[in-house]
């Protein structure tokens, strides 16, 4: 997913299910923040301690997408949740990106248990990210196999015309990608779901695949991104009011909006056959307009700056007495250290994927 759901739409969720502009900020700020956490620099406070960094994700090109290590620490725990599928046979098929797993659900009901935690509502954004993933990025996995190497020549469009602007676009981002980071190095080193572009991201787009080279699925992969990402937004929803209710101890609160309120216009909004920036502008228009809260002066205004969490501006991020610990900087590095660990040191153990 991009940003138009990870930061607004989270936002929008968050919102109806009940919480205040201000939780569900920071909720939607760190849950898109996962794709944006990319520098490793340490930085020093009035030379007396440092931040050490988190790191979630890196951009395509880099180099460290080659490195093993960085992918079981990056794009397993925070992009790629294995599924540990029953059905599966092998414990590659067993790492496959499953929507919403049983691994994903249980990461969901730990991070509730965080209660009172300074970085809680960071956790709660950054599990939502993963957890949303689990509906776009299934299918892949998050190390390099040969099992994500995806045949080019059928990849298929099934709602967009091929003489259409939409098609022109898409096909046009695709050719920019594999121009841009689908590398030699990068296609030796076939990580997630880089063979076939952005194509999982997008929220309108209809399509099918095929597999390059393992033969557990030789025929069409159809999907259906819309239909994934509405029952992503269902579930966030739910599990955002489940966090409201947490949150403030009152099991009788009720959502600002009911999800049967506001599944139709969710649809609508994801059947948009846009780029991203205009898909992000509707998302804006319907927060203001008070379709999924009584909308305030912070819901109008809503907007995502992917520096303004970067450690280098933790300076910018501190009041004037605030200490740095309290900052959302250090507050989402903790989170994100903590997400990782229990990913890879308890959840993934507990389904037999990783040795304890």
């Amino acid at each position: 997913m991009q940003l138009d759901m990870h930061f607004y739409g989270v936002y929008a969720m968050a919102r109806a299910a009940g919480l205040k502009p201000e939780t569900a900020r920071t909720i939607a700020y760190a849950s898109q923040f996962v794709d944006d956490a990319i520098d490793d620099d340490h930085v020093l406070i009035a030379n007396s301690h440092a931040i050490v960094p988190t790191i979630t994700s890196h951009k395509p090109v880099d180099y460290q997408n080659a490195v093993p290590g960085d992918q079981w620490k990056i794009w397993v725990p925070f992009h790629f949740l294995p599924g540990n599928d029953p059905n599966a046979g092998t414990f590659l098929e067993r790492m496959v990106c499953v929507p919403d797993s049983r691994p994903a659900n249980q990461m969901l009901l730990d991070a509730i248990d965080e209660k009172n935690k300074p970085y809680w509502p960071h956790l709660i954004g950054i599990v939502a990210h993963v957890y949303a993933d689990t509906f776009s990025h299934f299918g892949f996995v998050g190390f390099a196999d040969a099992w994500n190497r995806v045949n080019e020549q059928h990849i298929q469009f099934v709602n967009v015309n091929k003489k259409s602007g939409p098609f022109q676009y898409l096909w046009g981002k695709f050719e920019e990608f594999k121009t841009r980071f689908l590398s030699p190095l990068a296609e030796l080193i076939p990580v997630g779901h880089g063979a076939a572009g952005t194509f999982p991201d997008r929220p309108y787009l209809a399509w099918n695949f095929k597999y390059e080279t393992h033969s557990a699925k030789p025929t069409y992969i159809n999907r259906n991104n819309t239909d994934y990402f509405l029952k992503a937004c269902k579930r966030l929803h739910g599990y955002f009011h489940k966090f409201a209710v947490a949150e403030s101890g009152d099991a009788k609160i009720k959502p600002n909006r009911t999800w049967n309120s506001i599944q139709d216009a969710v649809r609508a909004l994801l059947e948009r056959q846009l780029p991203k920036d205009e898909r992000i502008a509707h998302w804006k228009r319907a927060i203001a307009e008070g379709v999924f809260c009584q909308a305030t002066e912070a819901d109008k205004t809503v907007r995502y700056d992917e520096t303004r969490w970067q450690p280098k501006n933790v300076a910018n991020d501190r009041g004037p007495d605030q200490d740095v610990m309290d900052t959302d900087v250090c507050k989402f590095i903790r989170a994100a250290w903590r997400h990782r660990n229990y990913v890879l040191h308890e959840l993934l153990p507990k389904f037999d994927l990783i040795m304890p």
